[in-house]
């Protein structure tokens, strides 16, 4: 049976909650999604939450919002989904691309500081991979050079920097609820505000100019970026699983470390412990990521490469983004880097396979490895004996 690399856990709830929206006959923006941003602001304790689209168009209202446009520099991790700079690209500023720490693959703020010039203005710090960025050196950075501070907190919830919730420490924080994530509404993201006049802005931005439905006398320019009830009655749904949610992920990456700990050639990522951590996926680090994907697909267990660095994207040229450095532990993560197996249905016997297969082909490689050794021994000359 094929191992899929994630499938989300939805179940009878899910089910109820999208009927019952049907049975209401309310389908858009409505009671739901107002319910759904009030238990997420409870939950990460922050004033404001706004449900929008998805994460990606999250990060591009938050950079509206605050002004970000044409001529202006905006500092992104190298190291990231590609919906963190595209947001960037299409505001008319141009994503600086820095490197990330070599251990947690967050931004490198020393990296980030060499980059500022005096057109930047704001930063995005991506919470990668279920824990947090630096979020102090960032803040610091950010009050040093008068820089906005957007936190890409896309695979962020439940993740905490000290005891507060990612994403309610810069200017806005952007969620994303996409299908693999911790929780899901299918499609869709929320903007985290502290500030309530910052808030009204972005509530004017998603919602066509204006505060309030049914009303054709629109204030200002916006978008629809409204969430439909149908999305939240399932998000309502998943939020009431998050606590068995997160306590699964982080049993399932427990059970693969225990058993992949002394593997040869595979190392296990670090956390950097600034916080709660919640696994987005079971991470690991080995020399071939493509070579041991190809061995796991040819054997029914589907994997995840890293992300490919932002500055190699294709779609991003001189023309619409900046690379003033060229980033190495970006590089390094993704010639390393693979995400194995990570649905939560999961069972403990479809964990122990996948290892089996990694261990099996590590300890190939390990052979492999020692027998290339051994023969450039022999090439260049054995030891002198008497």
């Amino acid at each position: 049976m094929k191992i899929h690399e994630f499938d989300p856990l939805l179940g009878r709830e899910e089910s109820l909650a999208v009927l019952s929206v049907l049975s209401a006959n309310w389908l858009t923006e409505g009671p739901k999604t107002r319910e759904l941003e009030e238990k997420l602001a409870a939950y990460v304790d922050c004033p404001h939450v706004l449900m929008v689209p998805n994460g990606t168009l999250a990060i591009f209202a938050a950079l509206k919002v605050l002004g970000i446009g044409t001529g202006d520099e905006v500092l992104v991790p190298d190291f990231t989904f590609f919906g963190t700079a595209s947001a960037v690209v299409l505001t008319g500023a141009k994503p600086v691309f820095v490197d990330v720490d070599p251990y947690d693959f967050t931004l490198d703020v020393k990296s980030a500081e060499a980059a500022v010039t005096d057109r930047t203005r704001a930063v995005i710090p991506v919470h990668v991979f279920g824990q947090a960025c630096d979020m102090t050196s960032v803040l610091t950075l950010a009050k040093k050079h008068g820089l906005f501070v957007v936190e890409d907190a896309a695979q962020g919830m439940g993740v905490t920097f000290g005891d507060r919730h990612v994403g309610t420490f810069g200017d806005i924080g952007c969620l994303s609820f996409f299908a693999d994530k911790t929780m899901t509404t299918g499609e869709g993201g929320a903007l985290f505000v502290r500030d309530e006049s910052l808030a009204r802005e972005c509530l004017y931005f998603k919602n066509q100019g204006r505060l309030h439905r049914g009303s054709f006398v629109h204030d200002r320019l916006g978008y629809n970026f409204r969430l439909t009830d149908l999305q939240s009655a399932v998000g309502l749904a998943q939020f009431g699983k998050l606590s068995a949610t997160i306590a699964r992920k982080r049993a399932l990456q427990t059970a693969y470390y225990h058993r992949l700990e002394d593997c040869p050639g595979l190392q296990i990522p670090r956390a950097n412990g600034f916080g709660e951590t919640v696994p987005f996926r079971v991470n690991v680090l080995v020399d071939n990521p493509a070579g041991l994907a190809a061995f796991l697909i040819e054997h029914e267990v589907a994997t995840r490469r890293f992300f490919y660095p932002l500055h190699r994207q294709p779609a991003f040229t001189p023309e619409n983004s900046i690379l003033r450095c060229p980033p190495v532990y970006s590089v390094r993560a993704f010639e390393r880097g693979l995400m194995l197996p990570s649905g939560l249905n999961l069972t403990e016997a479809q964990v122990s396979r996948v290892c089996g297969l990694i261990r099996e082909y590590q300890e190939a490689a390990a052979r492999r490895a020692d027998q290339a050794e051994a023969e450039q021994e022999m090439l260049t000359g054995c030891p002198q004996t008497t």
